[in-house]
């Protein structure tokens, strides 16, 4: 809460209006960035770019002129870049001089579980706390409350920001290691790229026969769902 002492109005910070600055306008950090708008949370960004925040700012985002200007602007940081290099390159001069002091980093570029380890350190060197996470959905799919959104790393700043993370998709968080969100983000997509190779061998067999791909889908989905999801939750305690 923040009140002004030379006047008599107070103004409280919620989970529902907490800034949030975003690092990164791609695709993915630009529905980032929409979610969090569309959400009510006053939002600022940054990207090398400046043009691609246009969109933003007509939704009502705030356009930060430096990276130093963006992490002043919110106690949470979102970031979303190409690599972890590029992470370095941007947050780098500003930790040298104390700006992730205090900061809650979430980070979400795609990277091995090594490097959200390294991350990890790295922030924490710095003053900063750190989570790192996994985006399981397409940009068009971010802020909906069906699709996933893999955490680890940091328990208390995933506790604090929960709602705010909230807005981009469901939460969950997997662990204190940093390095799981990325490790169950390449396990989960192994599945789904194996589960299209199954569908496409079976859309293959039953359409050579005269039956629709969308007929086969309908069954084959119903099956998924019942016999086969049960059968892996029987079979992991076997694994385990």
């Amino acid at each position: 809460m923040n009140a002004s002492s030379d006047t008599n109005t107070t103004t409280a910070t919620t989970p529902a209006t907490s800034p949030v600055t975003v690092i990164g306008l791609g695709l993915m950090g630009s529905a980032l960035a929409a979610a969090l708008l569309d959400a009510g949370h006053p939002t600022t960004v940054w990207n090398r770019s400046p043009e691609k925040a246009k969109p933003l700012v007509d939704r009502g985002a705030q356009v930060a002129a430096t990276p130093a200007d963006a992490l002043a602007a919110s106690d949470l940081v979102l970031a979303c870049v190409l690599d972890h290099d590029a992470l370095h390159a941007v947050l780098g001069p500003l930790a040298a001089t104390g700006g992730l002091a205090g900061k809650s980093l979430v980070n979400l570029t795609t990277g091995t579980p090594e490097q959200a380890e390294e991350m990890a350190r790295w922030a924490a060197s710095h003053g900063a706390d750190y989570l790192d996470g996994g985006i399981m959905t397409t940009p068009p799919g971010v802020g909906s409350p069906e699709m996933m959104f893999l955490y680890s790393g940091s328990e208390a700043v995933f506790a604090a920001h929960r709602d705010t993370l909230a807005a981009l998709g469901d939460p969950l968080h997997l662990g204190t290691e940093p390095g799981l969100a990325s490790l169950y983000d390449a396990a989960l997509l192994g599945l789904m790229w194996a589960a299209f190779t199954g569908w496409l061998h079976g859309t293959a067999l039953v359409t050579s026969r005269g039956t629709s791909a969308a007929d086969f889908t309908r069954v084959a989905l119903r099956w998924l769902n019942g016999a086969v999801s049960g059968f892996v939750s029987t079979y992991a305690p076997q694994v385990d």
